[in-house]
């Protein structure tokens, strides 16, 4: 096998597909196996349970899945079994049915995570036992259900899904749109909707930032987090919230100060700030932080913090004060990121 060959084979290997693949098929082999172990006459439940629950795209998701499943589970076995005690007193077993169903169904439709226990009241009331004890097939229910959640989680810790990678992927989407909306509005480009549709961007990637990193705090029992640079991305967000929001004040002061389509005067220096925030999507992009990035956009932002610190009261007054002020804070705010990211002293001489 050639190195090209051997390097696309790893590629695919690491792919979040792949990985959800592995984790199927481990869940249902340790389904399987526990189930014929158990001797339990319907396993193919266990296996329904844990497909159920590991084709889950998120650990949380499947935590939750797997606790709804199991109290379910357990709700229509108790309603079931106390079913049985009043079929076993005469009453036709589809009107005992029908009425325990009724209940369930408004639980069902509160919760529709916990519908499970209608599923299993059919089973435990309509569907025919064997010749042993009528209680029996609540519990091979319930213990079903538990042996295909508990298969579903240890192949999800098995097989997690690496979330931190996706949060670093979210850090840079965000600061790609904010780079490309200021880009256009530096460059005096009225498009509106490609503005709107960036805004909207860099919000949506801030919300998906914020549940990957939940995601991954659940994941760090099995995915250690090292609190070191390469890892920061968990300090990333609030000057994300604040960078976008500083990008959004520059928009509304150009349009303030926009008159009869005049592009406002506007310090050359500034157009530097849409490079830095696009080497910072560069460097944040992947889990190991690009530290040349880094000091690159360190490097492109010292003139602009001189400049800034050196304002005095006896300077001239400037043509966009407002532009200027809010420009002067996005640039803090970018190299407070920078620090975040690479603290002084860390990387520098690297």
């Amino acid at each position: 096998m050639t190195l090209q060959q051997q390097g696309r084979l790893r590629t695919l290997l690491r792919a979040p597909e792949a990985r959800r693949f592995a984790r199927t098929l481990t869940g249902c082999v340790l389904s399987y196996g526990a189930a014929r172990l158990a001797t339990l006459p319907e396993g193919y439940w266990a296996l329904i349970t844990t497909l159920i629950v590991v084709t889950q795209p998120s650990l949380t998701q499947a935590l939750t899945i797997a606790r709804d499943q199991i109290i379910g589970a357990c709700i229509g076995a108790i309603v079931g079994g106390i079913g049985i005690v009043v079929v076993d007193h005469g009453v036709d077993p589809l009107t005992v049915f029908a009425i325990a169903l009724l209940p369930l169904a408004a639980m069902a439709a509160a919760r529709p995570g916990l519908r499970l226990a209608c599923v299993t009241l059919v089973i435990v009331v309509l569907v025919p036992g064997d010749s042993g004890s009528a209680f029996v097939r609540p519990l091979h229910r319930v213990a079903e259900i538990l042996i295909g959640t508990a298969a579903a989680f240890v192949a999800t810790v098995m097989w997690p899904n690496r979330a931190l990678k996706g949060a670093h992927r979210n850090a840079r989407d965000c600061l790609e749109a904010l780079s490309q909306l200021m880009q256009l509005k530096l460059a005096a480009a009225p498009d509106e909707a490609t503005m709107a549709r960036l805004e909207t961007r860099s919000l949506d990637a801030q919300k998906a930032l914020a549940d990957a990193l939940e995601e991954a705090e659940r994941e760090h029992v099995f995915v250690p987090i090292l609190r070191g640079s390469a890892d920061a991305v968990d300090k990333v967000p609030p000057f994300l919230s604040r960078l976008h929001r500083d990008v959004l004040v520059v928009c509304q002061a150009f349009a303030h100060e926009h008159r009869d389509d005049a592009r406002p005067a506007v310090d050359r220096a500034w157009l530097a700030l849409p490079r830095v925030l696009s080497l910072l999507a560069d460097a944040v992009g992947a889990a190991q932080l690009n530290k040349d990035k880094l000091r690159e956009a360190r490097a492109m932002l010292d003139p602009l913090l001189k400049r800034i610190n050196a304002r005095v009261d006896g300077e001239p007054a400037l043509p966009t004060p407002g532009i200027d002020l809010v420009l002067a804070l996005i640039a803090k705010d970018a190299d407070g990121l920078i620090q975040v990211l690479m603290p002084p002293g860390k990387g520098a001489a690297t």
